[in-house]
């Protein structure tokens, strides 16, 4: 509050006495530094009324929030995805093995006080090869989370076995559009903490576990070109699904600052909208009860006095389909491998 009100003094004097001397931008450049200031200071005062709240919220014997406010992170990210398909075509049943390209990034992200924000860098897209794509978002608290991720991917390729016959699956024939939204509530906030081992902004102090549940939103498009070696028909199918479930999340404390976290989130999809074409035909799309989706997460933190390390995982499985007619299963993975620094 001092700051702004000799900065405001500085303004309102200069603007007076100097206005004939100092050009109008010098003016406005101050006015802008005195905005931004109070802005500043409101945003302290949120930030520490809600440190506040969260430190009567926790167990702190078991919790603590980190005592530095800024933080820079650096990170290496791997990511990939495959499909896992089988049926019925008109050479008989199939079952077809096919991934993606692994995509890799290196981002920066900045923290001040638990809020984020990164910048990445994709290699690969610099040297101009511009095949595959993917979006990530993610926020932990101790009570909820969320995971957001958007993937496009055409670089499919892999094997297909039909009736003991073994072919190719070329690149470019399967592609695939998928959104995946990843809900958690945790039980016991009080003193287990996720964000402790996927954004490093609270500390756990002794090992501790909880019960949570969660829930998925998936909505995708999946294309298939006509071939003789995997659909004979080219297929288009969109699909949508919401699961709800539940599990189980543990962190555990070992001596000299590591912390490993471990977590399932198994679904059962609740909600199913699925259409499908062959070629220009209106298909209906395979369904049966059970379809499965299910989000597991590791990670392995290492605290030291400035800078912290460590590598995470997420992973995203699902079933949908029916097997004795199609069953497509997806899974997708993402590791992120980070040194960071707490200042």
């Amino acid at each position: 509050m001092l700051r702004f009100l000799i900065s405001l003094i500085f303004i309102c004097m200069g603007s007076q006495l100097f206005s004939q001397t100092i050009p109008d931008s010098l003016i406005l450049e101050k006015l802008a530094v005195v905005k931004l200031d109070k802005a500043a200071l409101k945003l302290d005062s949120l930030l520490n009324e809600r440190d506040s709240r969260g430190r009567r919220r926790v167990d702190t014997l078991y919790l603590q929030r980190l005592p530095q406010r800024f933080r820079v992170k650096l990170m290496l990210n791997a990511s990939g995805t495959s499909i896992i398909a089988k049926g019925i075509n008109d050479n008989g049943t199939f079952r077809a093995d096919l991934s993606a390209k692994n995509k890799y990034t290196v981002s920066v992200g900045f923290s001040y006080r638990g809020l984020s924000a990164s910048l990445a860098v994709n290699p690969a897209h610099l040297a101009g090869k511009k095949n595959d794509y993917e979006f990530n978002m993610n926020a932990y608290s101790n009570k909820f989370g969320a995971d957001l991720i958007y993937r496009y991917a055409k670089t499919f390729k892999g094997t297909v076995t039909s009736n003991d016959n073994v072919g190719d699956v070329p690149e470019g024939l399967v592609r695939q559009k998928q959104l995946n939204v990843n809900l958690y509530y945790v039980f016991n906030s009080r003193r287990f903490s996720y964000p402790a081992a996927f954004s490093q902004s609270w500390l756990q102090k002794r090992s501790r576990g909880s019960f949570m549940i969660g829930t998925s939103f998936t909505l995708g498009q999946m294309k298939v070109d006509g071939n003789d070696v995997l659909w004979n028909k080219s297929l288009l199918l969109n699909y949508a699904n919401i699961g709800v479930g539940a599990g189980y999340a543990y962190n555990l404390v070992l001596r000299k600052g590591w912390l490993i976290h471990l977590s399932s989130l198994p679904e059962v999809v609740v909600f199913n909208r699925s259409k499908m074409k062959e070629d220009d035909n209106d298909a209906r799309a395979p369904y049966r009860f059970p379809n499965i989706i299910a989000v597991g997460r590791a990670a392995v933190v290492k605290h030291f006095k400035r800078y912290y390390t460590g590598v995470s995982a997420v992973v995203n499985g699902s079933t949908m389909g029916d097997k004795d007619k199609l069953l497509f299963a997806n899974v997708s993975w993402r590791v992120r491998m980070f040194v960071g620094l707490k200042m």
